[in-house]
């Protein structure tokens, strides 16, 4: 008869789930930027082993064996790995959320490191509960509630390298090759599948099986002077996150924009699109950061010609349709204004939006950004949040998701909207709108966290798309 230990199973599993993943998550938060001190210590320490879920070794081996070739730790390059090794997903796990949150402490890791380790020692107590809690199936069969056998197929399973024709492998067949361990939907492991210890792992004791309670890891002991210089670390890589904008006004107000979302609004999306593209330009310059600009209204043409007749100032129209004398004066200005663009731009990368530009892409783009230039922080401009709102999920909902892009990055994302309605609407940090009064443009930021408000005016020439700041705003 099978003994009711259903609840202690399912807490140590979850225990256990939870901390895997947040190793993992350390992982993909540090493997690229920050935290070197977090990656040395899991990458020096643990081994594929030291993880129970199969989908757990597979992601560990693959980060590790991207991180001694130099590839980028992107979510792109992680799925395209798991597709080499025909590795499916389990149902409810997302890769996404490996990107997300916060580094933990270094005593907050050191412990994880050593329960993770203390468990290789023995079989998980779960794992003993679930054997002497389920009666054997017949060989093939399924056990109740399972996604696989119960005992695992003749065949050999696949390897981590090898694929199937499909060049995937579905979450059942992916169980069954690793000894009847299955997951459930969540990530959960399903009770009354593992029939033995998995391999290289010892029989628990007595004092470990189920109606025992195995005794907490005791706590990781180090003075703060042991641990200050990882500390200064983590603060200095914190600082110098400040995006300079180039507005004098909006500059001294507001010390700079810092890593958050800012929203931008104004009905008039023209003057929208020539105001973020300035503004993305001139943190370029300024900031000397990375930026990537995703325009859903105007192609990379236009918004190179807006540039150069910002720039030069010569208008736009002139410029496209060649109305200009060689040896001109407008002509050398607009020559010897490109030049010079030419070394800021470097750090700007324009991306045309389309049906396929989402949130998952936007991050992607992102990552790869702070990747290739070694920066600790970028700027994210979304020229046409609007259209982002697709497949009937909100605009709330894209914004949402914009405010988590800018947490995962450590970025500032600016976000130009016409909708005058999400001018109140969390969770932005910044919110600022356009109007015109007394003959001026007049651009309102508010910041969320301390209400610090800076009112710009400016003079905008719509033939050259330039705003100019007025002295005083």
């Amino acid at each position: 008869m099978a003994l009711k230990r259903e609840r202690p199973t399912g807490a140590n599993l979850k225990e256990l789930l939870s901390l895997e993943t947040s190793v993992l998550k350390t992982l993909c938060l540090t493997i690229n930027s920050a935290g070197s001190v977090h990656k040395d210590k899991l990458l020096d320490v643990l081994s594929r082993d030291d993880f129970y879920f199969p989908i757990h070794k597979a992601l560990f081996s693959i980060l590790r064996e991207m991180q001694h070739r130099g590839d980028y730790i992107v979510l792109a390059n992680i799925k395209e790995e798991l597709f080499n090794r025909s590795v499916e997903l389990p149902e409810g796990f997302y890769l996404e959320d490996l990107f997300r949150g916060d580094l933990p402490t270094l005593p907050e890791l050191s412990q994880w490191v050593v329960r993770l380790k203390e468990r290789v020692g023995g079989a998980s107590p779960s794992l003993s509960e679930a054997a002497a809690e389920s009666p054997a199936p017949a060989p093939g069969s399924l056990a109740p509630g399972s996604l696989a056998p119960a005992s695992p197929a003749p065949a050999a399973p696949a390897s981590e390298g090898s694929q199937g024709s499909s060049g995937r492998i579905d979450a059942a067949s992916l169980a069954t090759a690793r000894r009847g361990e299955a997951l459930a939907p969540g990530g959960e492991a399903v009770a009354g599948l593992t029939r033995s210890a998995p391999e290289g792992r010892r029989v628990p004791p007595e004092s470990e099986r189920p109606g025992r309670i195995r005794p907490a890891p005791s706590p990781v002991l180090a003075s703060e002077g042991e641990e200050w210089t990882s500390y200064l670390q983590e603060v200095a890589a914190k600082q110098g996150r400040i995006f300079e904008t180039g507005f004098a006004g909006l500059d001294d107000s507001m010390g700079g924009l810092s890593p958050g979302l800012m929203l931008l609004i104004d009905q008039d999306h023209d003057r929208l699109s020539g105001f973020l593209k300035q503004l993305t330009d001139q943190i370029a310059i300024r900031s000397k950061l990375p930026c990537l600009y995703l325009s859903f209204g105007l192609s990379k043409a236009a918004l190179r010609v807006w540039t150069l007749a910002r720039l030069s100032g010569v208008p736009a129209r002139d410029i496209e349709k060649g109305r200009m004398r060689k040896g001109s004066p407008e002509w050398e200005r607009v020559e010897r204004n490109g030049r010079d663009a030419a070394e800021w731009l470097k750090r700007v990368f324009v991306l045309e939006g389309d049906a396929e530009t989402d949130l998952e892409l936007a991050r992607d783009m992102g990552r790869k950004l702070l990747d290739a230039g070694g920066a600790s922080t970028c700027l994210v401009v979304v020229d046409g949040l609007e259209k982002m709102a697709r497949d009937r999920k909100s605009l709330q909902a894209v914004v949402t998701g914009l405010k988590e892009l800018s947490d995962t990055l450590d970025a500032l994302v600016i976000a130009g909207t016409t909708n005058r309605a999400l001018s109140s609407e969390p969770p932005a940090d910044y919110f600022a709108t356009f109007g015109e009064t007394q003959g001026s443009l007049q651009l309102d930021v508010r910041r969320v966290e301390d209400s610090r408000l800076a009112t710009l005016r400016f003079d905008y020439q719509s033939d050259t798309h330039r705003f100019t700041e007025k002295s005083g705003s």
